[in-house]
């Protein structure tokens, strides 16, 4: 099947985002980090299929207005009896967002064996998982066999993005992040995942230590002092960020994991894409850091995760120095 033909398979929580205003007032907005990846990747034009638990509520139904009018495939995911997750999204300053969750017995931590059966389709190029569903039980369970079976398949990308939240993280949680780790072969991850999973040691070296537990390429980001790719037995590649005005940091790692595997998925072989990451030279995973870095600085010069179109991303690369 042609690379073209074939989708990216997004599976994780979509969540209620209450965003702060100006005012004081709460802006409910549907977000959730796999949520956002998969709406930036239909919005860079690529063919996406999200499998989430949409809640019974108005914040569920809104939630699939949102990714459907943006050309998000649901046909795998779950119409659930739970209710939504709720999130407050606050910003300081500098535009930094910060979240204070309500989780307790919603719907995007019930995945079951059955529901994700036969997952992912045979269409699926890559696959990716990220945050607080990979590693809540009882549905990162689920969620880490379906990503197994993906690893598994010699012709599909597995990507990762930890997304830590440490209020709501336990000893177990670290060991299911560890487990999809092993799973993957892309890992993004920032500077503040590492310092949550592994303190006191620098975001390069804990990010090196993963690379021997399966990963052909770890990304880390740092906000304004750019990223970095680390691959097995090279030096690390590093790029800036993208000089904008910022306003708001919502949803901008999720863009960058967009825009990775939009530049990533351009680069790879249709056979064995995840070791191809291991024959890229130095020049295609900085083109890669930069194509994302690009991407991530647009929504950030928007207010809330309202990530960039194809043209939009191809004319920022454009002018980019």
């Amino acid at each position: 099947m042609p690379y073209r033909d074939r989708v990216i398979t997004v599976c994780g929580e979509l969540v209620a985002d209450l965003i702060e205003q100006p005012d004081g007032s709460l802006r409910p907005v549907a977000g959730g980090s796999p949520a956002n990846t998969a709406l930036a990747c239909a919005r860079l034009g690529m063919p996406v299929e999200f499998l989430g638990r949409f809640g019974a509520d108005v914040f569920g139904q809104r939630a699939r207005d949102r990714l459907a009018g943006a050309g998000v495939g649901l046909r795998g995911s779950i119409q659930a009896r739970e209710p939504s997750t709720l999130a407050v999204a606050t910003t300081d300053a500098a535009g930094h967002a910060r979240y204070a969750f309500w989780t307790g017995g919603t719907a995007d931590w019930q995945w079951t064996d059955a529901e994700l059966e036969g997952a992912p389709a045979p269409s699926t190029r890559a696959v990716h998982t990220a945050s607080v569903a990979s590693w809540t039980l009882p549905g990162a369970l689920p969620i880490l066999a379906m990503v197994g079976r993906a690893r598994a398949a010699e012709d599909v990308l597995v990507s990762y993005d930890p997304n830590t939240r440490p209020a709501l993280m336990s000893p177990q949680s670290r060991d299911l992040v560890d487990q999809a780790v092993t799973r993957a072969h892309l890992v993004k991850v920032s500077d503040e995942d590492l310092a949550t999973l592994h303190p006191g040691v620098h975001p390069l070296d804990a990010a090196t230590r993963w690379l021997s537990a399966g990963p052909s390429l770890v990304v880390v980001t740092a906000g304004s002092a750019g990223a970095a790719a680390l691959r097995p037995g090279r030096s690390p590649v590093q790029v800036p960020s993208a000089r904008v005005d910022v306003v708001d940091t919502i949803g901008a790692g999720d863009t960058f994991t967009a825009g990775l595997l939009l530049a990533l998925l351009g680069m790879l072989p249709d056979e064995d894409p995840g070791p191809g990451l291991l024959g890229l030279d130095d020049d295609e995973v900085r083109q890669a850091l930069s194509t994302a870095a690009t991407a991530s600085g647009i929504t950030c010069s928007r207010a809330g995760c309202e990530p960039p179109t194809a043209a939009e991303l191809a004319t920022a690369l454009g002018s980019r120095p």
